[in-house]
């Protein structure tokens, strides 16, 4: 019995391990796309506290998941004023391991 809580704890604990790997690299990708999109200098830095990251299943496999980001970008204007504008991305898992950027598609950006 002791072996079998241990083997599902270990499940547990690797399957969480493996989620957050999986945000971490959709939050880059999605870095990533945003420059590209918006036409951004390269080397723009964000802040993770303006990034959110949600992650939807639509369906029972994991192949069916689906990732809602909403990146805010504050800048100024030539006067000082401050501006905000929050951009939301969806993406979706295409592939099995989900560690890689090429395991998922932008399917929206507005």
């Amino acid at each position: 019995m002791k072996k079998l809580a241990y083997i599902l704890i270990t499940l547990l604990i690797v399957s969480c391990s493996t989620e957050n790997k999986q945000e971490e690299v959709v939050r880059e990708l999605a870095k990533k796309d945003l420059v590209e999109k918006l036409q951004l200098p390269e080397g723009t830095k964000f802040s993770d506290e303006n990034i959110e990251v949600k992650e939807t299943s639509t369906g029972e496999a994991s192949l069916g998941v689906t990732y809602l980001i909403k990146i805010t970008i504050k800048s100024q204007d030539s006067e000082g004023n401050e501006i905000v504008k929050t951009h939301t991305m969806n993406y979706k898992k295409i592939g099995e391991g989900g560690l890689a950027p090429e395991d998922y598609e932008l399917i929206s950006f507005e």
